[in-house]
């Protein structure tokens, strides 16, 4: 009795069919981890946005004057009268690809490197000292880890007005901070005495 083998026909006709199989299950699994990609990225940046919105906008609130960028001024770097000590001055800008927050003589990172932060501008919209606005936009973007690398980015703006406890005094009467030498340093109060920060910004 005749056993029926493969064919060379056959096996042809059967690698061809699972190369094509292969190809397209990988096509479509390419496609859709781009597109998770996509979705991930756009949600990293969209939620880091809103929620540095928020963050400046409630320091922004809780402070007394805008100290920098003077009234109907623009700038990179804002400065801002707290009427605790421990928090005066309260310094926000950019370092680098992240955004920098100062109190007093301490500097932290308000962003992550997930996202790069460009292009922040500070306009002083106050009407009047005691009142005081501000409008802030910044760009968040983000590179996709694809075959073809993108960026995504995404323009954020908000318009705070302060909203202080009426007290027009800094707790000691130090030097407005300042722009020099491409260094923006300020002081900051210890035992009512003015001192100089250890820590600044570029500017």
């Amino acid at each position: 009795m005749k056993r029926s083998g493969t064919t060379l026909i056959e096996l042809l006709l059967f690698l061809a069919f699972f190369g094509l199989s292969s190809g397209v299950l990988l096509a479509f699994f390419f496609m859709t981890s781009e597109q998770r990609i996509r979705q991930q990225t756009i949600a990293t940046v969209e939620q880091t946005g809103v929620q540095l919105v928020q963050t400046l906008a409630n320091r922004i609130r809780n402070s007394e004057r805008i100290l920098d960028p003077p009234l109907g001024s623009s700038g990179s770097i804002l400065a801002l009268q707290l009427s605790d000590d421990v928090l005066h001055p309260t310094i926000i800008g950019i370092s680098g690809s992240l955004l920098y927050v100062g109190e007093a003589n301490t500097l932290r990172a308000m962003t992550s490197t997930e996202v790069t932060i460009s292009d922040f501008s500070i306009h002083n919209t106050s009407s009047a000292d005691e009142m005081a606005s501000v409008l802030i936009q910044f760009d968040i973007s983000r590179r996709m880890p694809l075959s073809i690398p993108l960026e995504y980015t995404r323009r954020f703006e908000t318009l705070v007005s302060l909203f202080p406890d009426d007290d027009p005094s800094p707790p000691c009467s130090c030097a407005i901070p300042s722009c020099s030498a491409g260094s923006y340093t300020w002081q900051y109060c210890v035992d009512a005495v003015c001192t100089t920060a250890t820590v600044n910004l570029p500017c």
